[in-house]
């Protein structure tokens, strides 16, 4: 199966066909949020998902004062190449687990789990999806919702029914919530991306260039925290660190990009920051 990548030197690309990006660091990204301590509503399908593509602006959240609430649509029980040896019921338990100990890194609370099939977001019709992280938004009452974009980094059909769920839910609700997507991809050096589409991180035609307004550079101690996180996720992260060795594990987890997916998240990442107290 051949895959797409990412190829950042190519003679056909064309000038702002994507915007410069903001490179800076996370703490500029989470001033430009808000001048007190925010929470955030993270809506993922995967363990590992947050951690991989957030888990940097995650941990900054909460070395601030602030609360993450991550949410995982499934438990991940289908990724494996091997289910005779972890068949899914052990998997689903193993990732949760997994998801528990990475969140205590990242400093957020207890992950949330909505139950779905691992593999069948797609097929869960969009009103019933975009319902249940409605019900999430209401209840947390988040200053920010973190998610896919239309792309799912990956192009998994999970991550793209989901990024759709949310992007329903915080509009149903009149986009009154900043909405923030991830583009990590978009950032990662080529030829990590082509190690990464080795293992098939990627489904046919992915990662797609995508626009972004925020890429950001982990300084070492969020980049360490990061680490941390990813190194719970053992089930998923080996193969990957394997696939990039350690230079290229480090570059990929150095670097997570963000879109303002909706006009209130645009007022916040597009204005000058806003200096929180110390």
């Amino acid at each position: 199966m051949s895959f797409t990548a990412i190829n950042h030197d190519s003679a056909g690309e064309t000038a702002g066909h994507i915007p410069a990006p903001a490179t800076g660091t996370v703490g500029d990204l989470v001033d430009r949020l808000g001048p007190a301590p925010i929470t955030v509503l993270a809506v993922w399908a995967h363990p590992d998902d947050e951690s991989f593509l957030a888990g940097g602006f995650l941990a900054e959240i909460t070395r601030r004062g602030g609360r993450v609430v991550n949410v995982a649509a499934t438990s991940g029980e289908h990724g494996t190449d091997d289910p005779v040896s972890q068949p899914p019921a052990v998997l689903a338990e193993r990732r949760e687990r997994e998801l528990r100990a990475a969140l205590a890194e990242l400093g957020a609370e207890p992950p949330v789990s909505l139950g779905f099939g691992d593999g069948s977001c797609d097929l869960v019709p969009e009103r019933l999806g975009a319902a249940v992280v409605g019900d999430l938004v209401d209840q947390v009452d988040p200053d920010v919702v973190l998610s896919f974009g239309p792309d799912g980094v990956t192009g998994h059909p999970d991550h793209q029914a989901i990024g759709r769920w949310a992007r329903r839910a915080v509009a149903e609700r009149g986009d009154r919530v900043p909405l923030i997507t991830a583009a990590a991809a978009a950032v990662w050096p080529t030829w990590c991306i082509e190690r990464l589409d080795s293992i098939d991180a990627f489904w046919p035609g992915f990662p797609q260039r995508v626009e972004f307004d925020r890429s950001v550079q982990l300084d070492d101690r969020l980049l360490d925290r990061k680490l941390a996180a990813l190194a719970r996720h053992a089930s998923q992260m080996a193969p990957v660190e394997q696939a990039l060795g350690p230079d290229g594990f480090r570059a990929v987890a150095s670097l997570e990009a963000y879109l303002a997916a909706n006009p209130a998240a645009r007022r916040h990442l597009t204005s000058a920051p806003v200096a929180l107290a110390a």
